[in-house]
């Protein structure tokens, strides 16, 4: 049965990508790694405190402290739920990104400028050697450079590149 029309060819001349430019794979690559690296960490810590938190309730002999071990608990969890949330967060923006989100690339765009920002000042004030601020601001100018390269670009606002 043959169709009624044939498939048109796309409106502009260039092929339309099916995948992200290298640069985009290299920064979420690192973005999962990060987001996982987080999330184990908080898993870490969860199984820390599971271990640790009856022990705090055992120790607890009279009625004034008994309920300070709860709240320490309790905000134990809050602390690790929002390590997590992070850790969450940067596996989807590497996603995002990967997808050609613009919003995406401009969320971690700015979030590596400051860090960048954050590594020049603490270097600056701390009195760092210039070798240890470098290598706190080599990864996100690396990642800065890469997500605003024109393929980049070109991924995030046309799928093309």
């Amino acid at each position: 049965m043959a169709y009624a029309y044939q498939p048109q060819q796309a409106w502009h001349s260039y092929p339309v990508r099916t995948t992200a430019p290298i640069s985009l794979h290299v920064v979420a690559i690192f973005q999962y790694l990060g987001g996982l690296l987080v999330l184990g960490t908080a898993a870490l810590m969860a199984l820390a405190v599971a271990h640790i938190a009856p022990e705090w309730n055992i120790h607890a002999g009279n009625d004034v402290f008994t309920t300070r071990p709860q709240a320490i608990t309790i905000a134990t969890y809050v602390v690790i739920g929002t390590v997590a949330a992070i850790g969450l967060i940067a596996v989807v923006l590497g996603r995002k990104v990967q997808r050609g989100r613009n919003w995406a690339r401009i969320v971690l765009t700015v979030l590596n400028t400051l860090s960048i920002a954050g590594g020049v000042w603490q270097g600056y004030t701390a009195g760092a050697p210039y070798t240890a601020t470098l290598m706190s601001i080599a990864f996100p100018l690396l990642f800065v450079i890469l997500l605003n390269t024109r393929a980049a670009r070109s991924w995030c606002h046309y799928r093309t590149y």
